[in-house]
């Protein structure tokens, strides 16, 4: 076991200066390509990948088999256009209702407040519902609410229990329907 390792220290020791130089810029080539050229090499792969997608893309759109990506018109358009106008609101407060009753909740009184939205065109009403009722039925009254009341955005749903042993909670959801300035 000392003869390697008498003979590998009278290796280096003959080395001298120019071995230890030799030796340090080994090391950073080493760091170097660790740190520098294998995350750039990463990021070149995934710019190609990136660019061979969007040439088939582009194929694609040009032989007719995919439509053309939507302009920034087009999709605030479609957007306002998915929205319920103005006279609609009493119908989707409607909805929410007939949920509410579906589910057997007991609404105590609900408080609405709406607000202009100028910059964007659009009005909000803040709906807040105390429901009383188990939690399953809480959850699929605000399912329901979520799917069948289009622009209706669930805020803040809250549950309170008097005891562990109630079945019943106390909810307050709060609710906002966006409503399109037509």
């Amino acid at each position: 076991m000392r003869v390697p390792r008498l003979a590998a220290a009278e290796f280096l020791r003959a080395l001298r200066w120019p071995g230890a130089a030799g030796a340090l810029l080994a090391a950073a080539s080493l760091a170097w390509t660790g740190a520098v050229l294998l995350p750039a090499q990463a990021r070149l792969a995934a710019g190609q990948e990136q660019l061979a997608r969007a040439e088939r893309r582009a194929a694609a759109v040009r032989s007719g088999l995919a439509s053309a990506p939507q302009s920034a018109a087009t999709r605030r358009k479609l957007f306002y256009g998915a929205l319920p106008a103005m006279t609609e609101l009493t119908q989707n407060i409607d909805r929410i209702y007939a949920a509410a009753a579906t589910e057997q909740l007991s609404l105590v009184r609900g408080e609405y407040m709406g607000a202009e939205i100028p910059a964007a065109g659009l009005v909000r009403y803040k709906i807040v519902l105390p429901l009383k009722g188990t939690y399953p039925q809480v959850r699929r009254f605000a399912a329901a609410c979520a799917t069948g009341v289009p622009g209706l955005s669930l805020d803040d749903l809250s549950l309170q229990r008097q005891s562990i042993a109630d079945a019943k909670v106390d909810a307050r959801v709060q609710m906002s329907i966006y409503v399109a300035v037509r």
